[in-house]
């Protein structure tokens, strides 16, 4: 009597389960097929013509007569409808166009983007570099914001993406250094100083035959000598940026900026400097352990010979060596 209820309550349960079973082991049996995608119909975007070469041809006239947003509209359906052909490489390819020459230049961005990564040697590839940079370069000094008599203020930070997508899309073409240079140009004037270091280095690894390394070189420096002036108590930081100025220098004697990194180094130098004279006078007079004091004394000396502080340690130095000779007599 007892166990009925429980063989009722497993036939169920399992009559239940094999329900819901069914329908996976039916399509699992089913033989997969690939398609390929249809493409998606829009009512509201629909082309005017019936095939992809009469309706490139429709839009192109409605451009060439002036009717921008028509144009527009009816390259877009022309992508939509056929996605897989070349008139939508070259329907997508005007869009973009139309879109930069009425000043919608991130949608503009957006589009070219699609059609890199859509119509891979179906449109000429570095035609679209160049729109890249150059929208980049207008994006870098333009000015945001205007309201009546304020002229705005500068975002360079906008261009970066610009600039990254032709290093992206195009590291080979011939102004990928200058773009790479740009985006390290960007990124130490906002400050955003440790990826402008890494931003310059890059145009020195990746393009080292061009001619832009030398202004990547300095830059790298110049940024390295600004983050240490940001920590001044950090001889880490000093002495990366001194050996970045110092190799610069080396490689290029006769670069324009020589004498400004020549002067950073003079600073560079004289903080070093500070630091180690610090450190000693805190043995010295602190701690108060001469031998100790002696040593960083005479470490000081090696290394900043001819310093504000170097007569004093000098003094100092033979003060102690009495000190410690009288000591050991003793």
């Amino acid at each position: 009597m007892t166990i009925r209820p429980f063989i009722r309550s497993a036939l169920f349960c399992g009559g239940l389960a094999l329900f819901f079973l069914l329908p996976v082991a039916t399509e699992a049996s089913r033989p997969f097929h690939e398609e390929e995608r249809e493409p998606r119909r829009f009512r509201l975007l629909r082309p005017k013509m019936d095939e992809p070469a009469a309706q490139l041809q429709y839009a192109d006239a409605l451009q060439e007569r002036g009717r921008m947003r028509r144009a527009q509209r009816q390259y877009r359906a022309l992508v939509r409808y056929w996605p897989n052909t070349q008139e939508a490489a070259q329907a997508q390819y005007a869009y973009a166009r139309l879109l930069e020459e009425r000043g919608k230049l991130s949608r503009a961005f957006d589009q070219y983007e699609t059609l890199m990564e859509n119509y891979t040697g179906m449109f000429p590839h570095a035609h679209v570099l160049e729109r890249f940079f150059e929208m980049g370069e207008t994006i870098m000094d333009r000015r945001r914001a205007r309201f009546l008599i304020f002229p705005g203020f500068h975002a360079p930070e906008r261009a970066i993406p610009y600039f990254e997508a032709v290093v992206d899309y195009g590291p080979q073409w011939a102004r990928a250094p200058e773009a790479q240079l740009n985006i390290a140009r960007i990124k130490e004037q906002i400050d955003r100083l440790e990826e402008a270091v890494f931003a310059y280095d890059r145009v020195e690894f990746r393009y080292p035959r061009s001619p832009l390394v030398e202004e990547a070189s300095f830059g790298k420096a110049r940024t390295l000598y600004e983050l240490s002036r940001e920590a001044p108590n950090h001889v880490d930081g000093a002495e990366t940026a001194l050996h970045a100025l110092g190799s610069f220098v080396r490689n290029y004697p006769d670069s324009e900026h020589v004498e400004e990194a020549r002067e950073y180094m003079r600073t560079l130098y004289r903080e070093l400097a500070r630091l180690a004279y610090q450190k000693a006078r805190y043995y010295d007079r602190i701690a108060r352990r001469p031998q100790a004091a002696v040593t960083t004394y005479e470490r000081f000396l090696e290394e900043f010979p001819d310093t504000e502080w170097s007569d004093t340690v000098r003094k100092r130095l033979e003060t102690l060596r009495e000190k410690l000779g009288d000591q050991d007599e003793g």
